[in-house]
């Protein structure tokens, strides 16, 4: 990820936490432009709210003859859309503007107001050692 995209980034969660009263106000974002969270923090994106208390884990995985940890991400997301839908999204880890790791999380499909468990395993991803941002943003493949 680039710096002006981070900063980009940074822009948008600035611009979210005010149209969202920093208080979790009834506005959600709803576009799916990239927004940079806080670990464990309630945040909106895609007309989807990820509440308070969602956590980053390293899980260890055995490969063969060595181990790995992998990062796994999990909370609870709620709809705000009035339709039903599934969320699906991307956090991106970066340490100095460079990725270090990208999470997939997926949650079932939920209509207006219903909440879920979200988990994003990071079954590709190498647990970051460091790392200074947190970026949500659509699913690519």
């Amino acid at each position: 990820m680039s710096a002006a995209r981070l900063r980009g980034a940074v822009l948008v969660l600035a611009c979210v936490a005010t149209l969202a009263g920093c208080g979790g106000g009834d506005d959600v974002a709803t576009g799916t432009d990239p927004v940079e969270v806080e670990v464990g923090k309630t945040f909106s994106w895609n007309s989807f709210v990820v509440e308070d208390g969602w956590e980053v884990n390293g899980i260890k995985r055995s490969t063969g003859a060595e181990e790995v940890t992998t990062p796994e991400v999990k909370g609870t997301i709620r709809n705000e859309l009035d339709e039903e839908r599934a969320a699906i999204f991307q956090m991106v880890f970066s340490s100095d503007g460079d990725p270090v790791a990208t999470v997939n999380c997926s949650a079932a499909k939920m209509v207006e107001g219903q909440s879920q468990e979200f988990i994003c395993p990071g079954l590709s991803a190498t647990m970051p050692e460091d790392y200074d941002a947190v970026v949500v943003q659509e699913f690519t493949r």
